[in-house]
């Protein structure tokens, strides 16, 4: 008993695929017939397809890179789709191109010529197929954020995300400012727009250079809520983010918001007001604590910088565990600085950094009981960097303190001990 062979066309299209180890997407590359056509013809979904004329050019192109007969494939769609077939015999069952039996073949100069014109003309209509499909296509243009129409947002800016054509010129428009963007190599792009208080409907269009054609548009609609531009004095200016009492993790903080006109110059700072719970305590080896700092921490410098074209800024402020105002201000303190407190708390557990500089040392790392993977039982050399991670409990334990920084939830901590000394700390979550 032999196995039956495939008689539908998608089933012989997807035989012949398999049988080359060859998935859609690789076809689509090889062959530029795009994946949904290749899944409209395996799965004999004709009416996904553009028409019996680019259907057959599909079937001709696909069957010659599968090494099938294109007028048995062409016979077959015929059949399917209920078209008087021009052949009077039934089909059969497709053989390779390279393995067709037929009466000897006589070699002589003309064959050879006739052959090689054969193979030229082909090559030349299976490029222009392709090129016509390339051209005649409207290129794709698909936003991923944000995914809907945004109802209510609180910010001055949004970046739009999303994918077309490589290569392409996505343009917006409708907006006070509309920028343009050109899609990377895989056609993925991103665009920060300025926005107004109220409706903001932006409309994009992507414009593809290899084709000269232009996509659909696409809109979308972002309405910004909790600003009254009316109550707003003349050169003021805003933040948007963080939020007022927001709780953020420790270490650089974004502060981002918008200003009334492009190119005001702005100074960012920060205050500390009130220092943070502590959140773990440190035993040493003798079993006596070692005491957390008390000092109130060293605030970051301020920051100068000038809103964009569209008016947005942000700025990047290194903060510590503690409750802090954060304010912006334009640098001719012609209007009122704004503030905005914020509360910086570690997550649950113990995260931190160890850090050596100035020299090597042996280390000893416990997460939760368990040694820490190829650090543990080695040595250290000066620059290695060493991010730690336990729900309860680390035990560290160093050969030359004095070349050791560790950094705990946020909070910077005293060096563990002097050159050369041996130093074991056990550090407790505290729940």
């Amino acid at each position: 008993m032999t196995s039956r062979e495939p008689t539908r066309l998608g089933e012989v299209l997807r035989a012949a695929r398999e049988a080359r180890f060859v998935d859609l997407p690789r076809v689509e590359r090889d062959t530029k017939i795009r994946v949904r056509y290749l899944v409209a013809l395996e799965n004999g979904d004709y009416r996904e397809l553009p028409g019996a004329v680019y259907t057959r050019g599909f079937l001709r192109n696909y069957g010659i890179y599968l090494g099938l007969d294109p007028e048995y494939l062409i016979d077959l769609y015929r059949l399917e789709v209920g078209t008087p077939t021009e052949r009077r015999a039934a089909p059969t069952a497709p053989q390779p191109v390279s393995q067709r039996q037929g009466r000897p073949l006589v070699i002589s100069s003309g064959a050879v010529a006739a052959v090689i014109l054969t193979v030229m003309v082909g090559l030349f209509v299976i490029y222009l197929a392709g090129e016509f499909i390339t051209f005649a296509r409207t290129p794709e243009l698909r936003i991923t954020d944000p995914a809907t129409d945004v109802t209510a947002f609180t910010g001055s800016a949004y970046t739009i995300r999303g994918v077309t054509e490589p290569d392409s010129t996505v343009t917006v428009d409708g907006l006070r400012e509309n920028p343009t963007v050109t899609a990377a190599s895989d056609g993925s792009f991103e665009i920060t727009i300025g926005l107004v208080p109220g409706a903001n409907v932006i409309t994009l269009v992507a414009s593809d250079p290899l084709t000269g054609r232009d996509s659909a548009e696409v809109r979308r609609s972002i309405t910004v809520v909790g600003v009254d531009p009316s109550t707003e004095p003349a050169g003021a200016v805003v933040i948007s983010e963080p939020a007022e009492g927001a709780s953020v993790l420790p270490g650089a903080v974004e502060v981002s918001g918008r200003a009334a006109a492009a190119g005001i110059a702005l100074r960012v700072s920060a205050t500390f007001v009130d220092p943070a719970p502590a959140t773990f305590s440190i035993v040493a080896l003798s079993g006596i604590g070692v005491p957390l700092p008390s000092d109130p921490p060293i605030a970051p410098g301020s920051q100068e910088l000038v809103a964009d074209a569209v008016g947005a800024w942000s700025a990047t402020l290194q903060l510590v565990p503690g409750t802090w105002d954060l304010s912006v201000e334009t640098a001719d303190a012609a209007a009122p600085a704004q503030v905005r407190r914020v509360v910086v708390s570690a997550g649950p557990g113990l995260t931190g950094l160890l850090s050596v500089a100035g020299g090597r040392s042996y280390l000893e790392i416990d997460e939760d009981g368990k040694p820490k993977a190829t650090i543990s039982g080695r040595e250290a050399v000066a620059g290695s960097a060493i991010e730690l991670a336990a729900k309860g409990s680390l035990r560290i334990r160093v050969g030359n303190a004095g070349v050791v920084a560790l950094t705990i939830n946020g909070v910077p901590l005293p060096p563990m001990g002097g050159d050369a000394a041996v130093v074991e700390w056990l550090i407790t979550a505290i729940p």
